[in-house]
């Protein structure tokens, strides 16, 4: 791994160098240019090391670039080997039954957390390197002249160094306090089992096998902000430079805090994670859900095995620690050592908790409306508003057109009158009397006629016969 590490590393330096190469060139053709403008006036201008200066400040920034990437690809490194020993350590505790295969996994453990214990050292390293460079502390200070680095580094150690050594076989005994009890009423309440009397408490005694102290490299997963950190494009030289201007220290933790607290944090990891989970939120959480379910059921089932059978298939952990995340009990399945509720307080409880609150908020983030969205929708209230206002105003209109028709009815404008059309009318009405009766004198005349001659005709009839 470290191979690979220098590897990465060779193939960023080269090209960090061919970058170098070119930016140098570029400002020698420029100051030769410079010069050639200047011959006329004179070369005061222009000083003679003025190609030297600018060539130096750029193989510095290139320097504090390449060692900003060597300790990313450290960190990354030293995460990977880390999350592999804790690996080894499932398999150890689950897996792994023959003395043989134990004591192969512990070796190959113990190799690892060798290279981890260097590429720590390693780290910081380059960090002093970086802060030299960085003009944080003075060239002549080396690391051991530092307390708070050097013991910030030996915490560090002291962490990655947890693990199983080869060789190391047998059980520990241990009692768990679980409530007192006084002699007296011992007899008549004794400890229920499977708890033990002891000094006048009730105690639950159990044994674990060595290989379960293994579980303490789950501390190395304090390195996970570092990766996290260098996933982002925070880390560089360019925010560290502009920091140094201003007088601040972007690489400490605290600068972290107070960015999270009030403004952007730039080297904070929770401004990163912001970011990621901003980008791609149901691929993080995913992740994150399925990582603290794997870590806290094996953690869970190794350590409730001797005590809690119900515990010790994994599924079943595993399912104890999706209920303790979801906040359901259904108390079917509890956590009986004090090793395992500490696991799902921090598992089950805190990590759950926190990942089903960031799911929600993922999901209404994701239901929210944008600002083209928000827009459109002010588009079209802004349409619907517009039509009913000329909806108003055409039933505004056609009221009042209606209104104005009504008056208009109600008014009623009288005819002329003439005297001479007065007559003309009349005798017009006269004349038609008239003659409607004598044409109405003239069929019953016929008709009288048309009777006498069937009479006459009826009498000669008659008198023939």
């Amino acid at each position: 791994m470290e191979k690979a590490t220098r590897r990465v590393s060779r193939k960023s330096s080269s090209k960090l160098e061919t970058q170098r190469d070119e930016v140098r060139e570029l400002v020698a053709q420029e100051a030769r240019t410079r010069l050639s403008r200047l011959s006329r006036k004179g070369s005061a201008y222009l000083p003679t090391h003025d190609v030297k200066l600018a060539t130096g400040a750029i193989q510095a920034v290139y320097a504090l670039h390449q060692r900003y990437e060597r300790r990313r690809h450290v960190d990354n490194a030293a995460f990977v080997i880390a999350m592999i020993g804790v690996a080894l350590v499932f398999i150890d505790n689950e897996y792994v039954s023959t003395a043989a295969a134990k004591q192969t996994v512990r070796v190959l453990n113990a190799a690892l957390t060798g290279v981890l214990l260097l590429l720590v050292v390693w780290r910081y390293a380059l960090h002093h390197d970086i802060l030299v460079r960085r003009n944080a502390v003075p060239p002549h200070v080396s690391p051991w002249r530092m307390p708070r680095q050097l013991l910030s580094l030996l915490l560090e150690l002291a962490v990655c160094a947890l693990c199983v050594p080869p060789g190391v076989n047998g059980t520990f005994e241990l009692w768990e306090w679980k409530y007192d009890v006084n002699d007296d009423e011992l007899t008549a309440r004794p400890c229920a089992a499977p708890f033990t009397h002891a000094d006048g408490s009730c105690y639950l005694m159990y044994e674990y096998p060595y290989e379960v102290l293994g579980l303490l490299t789950l501390l190395r997963l304090y390195m996970l902000p570092r990766v996290i950190l260098n996933l982002s494009d925070f880390t560089n030289y360019r925010t560290s430079y502009l920091g140094t201007l201003h007088h601040v220290d972007t690489q400490s933790p605290v600068f972290a805090a107070k960015c999270f607290l009030r403004a952007h944090p730039f080297q904070s990891p929770v401004f990163a994670a912001k970011c990621f989970l901003r980008a791609h939120p149901f691929q993080v959480l995913a992740v994150a859900f399925l990582a603290t379910l794997v870590l806290s059921s094996y953690a869970l089932a190794i350590l409730e095995a001797p005590v809690n059978p119900s515990l010790a298939p994994l599924w079943n952990a595993a399912w104890l620690v999706v209920l303790t995340m979801g906040t359901i009990g259904y108390g079917d399945l509890t956590a009986t050592t004090l090793g395992g509720q500490v696991v799902l307080i921090v598992g089950g409880m805190v990590a759950g908790i926190l990942l089903f609150g960031v799911l929600s908020a993922a999901i209404f983030s994701y239901v929210a409306l944008e600002d083209d969205d928000r827009r459109f929708l002010a588009l079209l209230k802004r349409q619907a508003y517009n039509q009913r206002l000329r909806d108003a105003i055409c039933e505004r209109r056609l009221y009042r057109a209606v209104s104005k028709q009504r008056e208009v009815r109600k008014q009623h404008v009288e005819d002329f009158h003439s005297l001479e059309l007065e007559l003309q009318r009349a005798q017009s009405k006269l004349i038609d009397g008239l003659r409607a009766d004598h044409e109405a004198t003239i069929v019953r005349l016929a008709a009288v006629e048309a009777r006498l001659d069937a009479l006459l005709v009826d009498a000669m009839t008659a008198a023939s016969a």
